[in-house]
C-alpha cells in the first residue's frame, strides 16, 4: 500500500515514518510511504496514487483541512488520517470522509489503533468492478462508484453519481454478487453501498443526498453491517 505523510514539521514527519516502518515490520504488510513538507507540495501534480493520507491539520501555506478537500475532489477512493493539535479542528474531517484523527503528541500505541483501522477502510476501498448486460450494452462498473441497487418488476436499476444503469435481473442475485463489497439490503427493492450511506434515519437511509426507503425487518441488520463496516 502507499502512504503519504504530509506535514510541515520534520520531526513529525520522521517519527511518522518510523511508525509506519514499524507497523509493516510487526503486521508484515508492505507499505511504501512518501512524505511532503506542505499542502502545495502534495497538491501540485497530485495524481490518484495513494491508499492511505495522512494530514497534519494545522499548517502554512494550504493547511491540512483545505489540502484534504481538494484533493476529495478528484479523488474519492484514498483514505484520510489527520493528526492535530487540537481535537475541535478534527471535527470538519466528516466533510472529506476522513476515517479518524490522532492528537499530538502521537504514542506508536494510539497511532497504530488508528492506522490500523485506516488500513482496513483503504483495503475495503480497492477497486472492484462489476459486469452488466445493460440495455445499451455491456458495461463495466466499479462497486465503489454504485450508490444503491433498485429493483423494479423484473429490471435491477443501478443508481451512480453520474449515471443510471439498467439490466435485467433479481435482487436475490444481486445481493450475493454485492455483499462481499460492502452493500447491505435496507428494503425488499434496495441494496445500498455502506461506503456511500451519511445517514440512517428511522423510516429511510440517506445515501449521498438521496433518501432510500428503509423496510423495518431490515435495520437490525443494517444496523450491524454498518457498525462493522466503520470499524473497519
Amino acid at each position: 500500500m502507499k502512504i503519504a505523510i504530509v506535514d510541515d514539521e520534520q520531526k513529525e514527519r520522521a517519527l511518522l515514518s518510523e511508525y509506519i516502518e514499524q507497523y509493516a515490520s510487526q503486521t508484515g504488510i508492505k507499505l511504501e510511504t512518501l512524505v511532503f513538507d506542505s499542502g502545495d507540495a502534495i497538491l501540485n501534480g497530485y495524481k490518484v496514487s495513494f491508499d492511505i493520507i495522512i494530514f497534519d491539520i494545522d499548517m502554512p501555506g494550504t493547511n491540512g483541512m483545505d489540502t484534504a478537500k481538494r484533493i476529495r475532489l478528484i479523488d474519492k477512493q484514498v483514505t484520510i488520517l489527520f493528526v492535530t493539535n487540537i481535537a475541535q479542528y478534527a471535527i470538519d474531517g466528516y466533510a472529506v470522509e476522513a476515517v479518524d484523527y490522532i492528537i499530538k503528541p502521537i504514542g506508536y500505541y494510539e497511532f497504530s489503533m488508528k492506522f490500523q483501522r485506516a488500513i482496513g477502510r483503504a483495503v475495503q476501498k480497492k477497486t472492484h468492478v462489476i459486469v452488466i448486460d445493460t440495455v445499451e450494452g455491456i458495461r463495466h462498473i466499479k462497486t465503489s462508484e454504485v450508490l444503491y441497487v433498485e429493483v423494479m418488476s423484473h429490471y435491477l436499476i443501478f443508481h451512480t453519481e453520474d449515471t443510471v444503469y439498467k439490466t435485467r435481473g433479481s435482487m436475490k442475485e444481486q445481493k450475493e454478487v454485492l455483499m462481499p463489497y460492502h452493500f447491505c439490503r435496507v428494503h425488499k427493492s434496495y441494496l445500498v453501498n455502506l461506503e456511500r450511506v451519511e445517514e440512517i434515519q428511522t423510516k429511510s437511509v440517506l445515501v449521498k443526498g438521496e433518501e432510500v426507503p428503509l423496510g423495518r425487518i431490515y435495520k437490525d441488520d443494517l444496523l450491524q453491517e454498518y457498525m462493522k463496516y466503520i470499524r473497519g
